[in-house]
């Protein structure tokens, strides 16, 4: 290998790296080879790289041949999985060998199965990790009710072979060709135009008339109606509720504490009743929980369905990556649940495809009924609890257009790979040894005594499929699959020596810097949402699922917002914070009237002010163009009129707008500063 690697002009990169949610160091960057041997080439020493899509794979064991084809490839038939693999449940299952296997969640809260010789000890650990605290049914029963039968191992799945050597694609065998925004898209230009992209007037008005349908459900005589302006004035509070917390929310409209956009848009009893009524599915037509087509997330059915259809209308990027989210919360709720190893330990597990920016594609929460056959459709595979959370989540992505997902090695399987390659879409992750039968990684034990930044790389083919194993060794051993790349072109990753006290460059394989460069989308997308999230409480649990789902599109239309700035090549002017204020502004602003008052101002309005008040804010173009409320004061001191352009003084103002504005037969600023975009 050592000879082949010198041939080779290999550029020095270096990057930052950070542990991965599956506990291993990775690393960011791309390139991609495949190697093999053959009887005319005796050892993968040559300097000859083989093509996968043209040549032959020889197996070192029994010479035989397998022809690879192109990427012209079969429907998948649906492969079995390991005898003991974990399905979606948390259950103590018997392993085939004749000694005792339980489940140790005490990583990560990636399920992995551990020889354990004493059954006393089984029994300990059953209970005492699966059983929760609060739980007052039995767990047997549970555990009968749920019980999934274990999937079998196929013969070609059993029989799998592997062989030293490099994976290598032709350039164009796995181009893609990048997808642009559509003009309608293009044509958005504001907070508010982007986050009701999302958040339109089809779910308000859904809302509106659940909510409206749900108090009449609670007492009929109660005459509760609610219009969509009321609503997006009551999120535009929740948006304050994100950049401006306060103790209580009733601080809001206190005298110290409170906050004049808040209580001028809604009163503290107009908005509790909003947030006590709103809701969001019909609750005479959710079913028993007897029933086997009950729905746990039945409550907020419809937002979910609403909002994975448009962040589905946006096109997909190359590069994708699916990880597991957290929306904390300790509301009481059966879909609650205990992570120790997360920051947040309570809490609704959400599983989401994100982009490297953090933009949110699809998203699905966990209630323990993903997995059922009546949620899968006709032409998907059953591959496992795990795997099957890729194959729902990438449904929407475009088939055979070389798009590229990450994922870690809870997710990772052989199956999984065939069928995504199948369907053409190329997949990278991190994978656990008992996943890859007749595997020839070498054990702990040799890996000690490498060097560190040794590696090794080793090939199969399952179903028509090929892939690359690679073991790299960095703090401790890491082991990657992946369908489009390998180890080569070897890069570089720095790395503090303790016996030399100083940095040095060792070896770094390509699937590395590339599973590291594009794994982090959900991650960077908790981060977005961690800083200024609405944090206001409530005993609903759905209520704090609402929460989590405004709050991700607050940020897939910041995101969006600069991806269309950068197609138009103009410069982003927006923060993320600037951007939920403009946003939360905007909103409770819509659809209000300032009634103009009757009879003489009182004497308070008539002092002069002493000090220099501040200037008054620009309202956003979404207020300024809704042609609502908007009326003409004459006020006594004149002040410059506020339109581009415009230098001329005026006693004229908008009551809404605060701005003012002149009022003339032959120069009408008011009217024009309402209309022009």
């Amino acid at each position: 290998m050592s000879k082949f690697l010198s041939d080779i002009e290999i550029g020095c990169l270096v990057a930052n790296w950070d542990e991965s949610d599956d506990d291993v160091e990775c690393s960011d960057d791309e390139n991609e080879m495949f190697m093999y041997e053959t009887e005319n080439y005796e050892s993968i020493d040559s300097d000859i790289n083989l093509d996968i899509n043209s040549l032959p794979v020889i197996f070192e064991d029994e010479g035989e041949y397998i022809t690879i084809p192109n990427n012209e490839c079969s429907v998948i038939n649906q492969p079995k999985l390991f005898d003991n693999e974990v399905l979606a449940l948390d259950i103590y299952e018997p392993g085939p060998s004749s000694s005792n296997t339980y489940l140790d969640t005490s990583k990560n809260n990636k399920y992995e199965m551990n020889t354990c010789p004493n059954p006393s000890v089984i029994q300990s650990a059953r209970y005492k990790s699966l059983r929760p605290k609060f739980s007052r049914k039995p767990i047997e029963s549970t555990l009968v009710q749920n019980r999934i039968p274990k999937k079998q191992k196929t013969e070609e799945f059993k029989n799998l072979k592997w062989k030293t050597g490099n994976l290598m694609y032709e350039p164009q065998l796995i181009a893609h060709d990048e997808n642009l925004l559509p003009n309608k898209i293009l044509e958005l230009s504001t907070p508010y135009q982007f986050f009701t992209y999302f958040f339109n007037e089809e779910l308000f008005t859904k809302i509106k008339s659940e909510s409206e349908l749900f108090a009449a459900q609670i007492d009929i005589n109660k005459k509760f109606s609610v219009t969509i302006d009321e609503l997006k004035r009551y999120i535009g509070i929740l948006m304050y509720n994100s950049v401006c917390v306060v103790p209580n929310v009733r601080d809001y409209w206190s005298e110290h504490l409170g906050l004049s956009h808040v209580y001028n848009s809604l009163s503290q009893k107009r908005f509790e009743e909003i947030r006590r009524f709103i809701h969001f599915n019909d609750n005479n037509k959710m079913l028993e929980k007897e029933d086997i087509h009950y729905d746990r997330l039945y409550k907020i059915r419809p937002l979910i369905d609403h909002l994975n259809n448009k962040f589905n209308s946006i096109p997909y990027p190359r590069d994708l990556s699916l990880d597991e989210q957290l929306c904390a919360t300790k509301a009481r709720s059966y879909l609650k649940k205990y992570m120790p190893a997360k920051p947040h330990k309570w809490g609704f597990e959400f599983f989401v495809l994100c982009d490297s920016k953090g933009f949110s594609y699809q998203f699905e929460i966990y209630s323990g009924q993903e997995n059922d056959q009546r949620f899968r459709l006709l032409n998907e595979p059953d591959l496992g609890a795990s795997s099957n959370i890729v194959v729902r989540l990438t449904r929407n992505i475009p088939r055979h257009k070389n798009h590229r997902i990450y994922f870690d090695n809870f997710y990772t399987s052989i199956p999984l790979a065939s069928y995504l390659h199948q369907n053409g879409i190329l997949c990278l992750g991190t994978v656990r040894k008992d996943r890859l039968p007749n595997n020839k990684i070498p054990n702990d034990q040799i890996i000690k005594k490498d060097a560190r930044g040794k590696s090794y790389e080793y090939l199969t083919v399952y179903e028509n499929t090929p892939m690359s194993v690679t073991s790299w060794k960095d703090n401790k051993q890491v082991n990657l699959l992946s369908t489009y790349c390998g180890s080569l072109p070897m890069l570089t990753a720095n790395r503090f020596d303790k016996k030399l006290k100083k940095k040095i460059n060792i070896d770094c394989p390509t699937v590395i810097k590339e599973y590291n460069r594009f794994m982090g989308g959900v991650d960077l997308l908790d981060s977005l949402i961690g800083r200024y999230k609405v944090r206001m409480r409530s005993r609903k649990w759905y209520m704090r699922i609402f929460y989590h789902l405004i709050d991700t599109s607050v940020v897939n239309s910041w995101l969006l917002y600069k991806r269309t700035q950068s197609q138009l090549g103009k410069p982003s002017k927006y923060t993320l914070v600037d951007w939920r204020k403009n946003l939360a502004y905007t909103l409770t602003r819509i659809g209000f009237v300032q009634t103009p008052t009757r009879g003489r101002p009182s004497l308070e309005s008539n002092r002069k002010k002493q000090n220099r008040t501040r200037p008054t804010p620009r309202p956003t173009q979404d207020i300024r163009t809704d042609n609502i409320g908007h009326y003409i004061n004459h006020i006594e001191k004149k002040g410059r009129c506020k339109f581009p352009n415009c230098k001329g003084y005026t006693n004229f103002q908008c009551s809404k707008c605060n701005v003012y504005l002149c009022v003339k037969s032959k120069r009408v600023c008011f009217t024009d500063y309402h209309i022009i975009k």
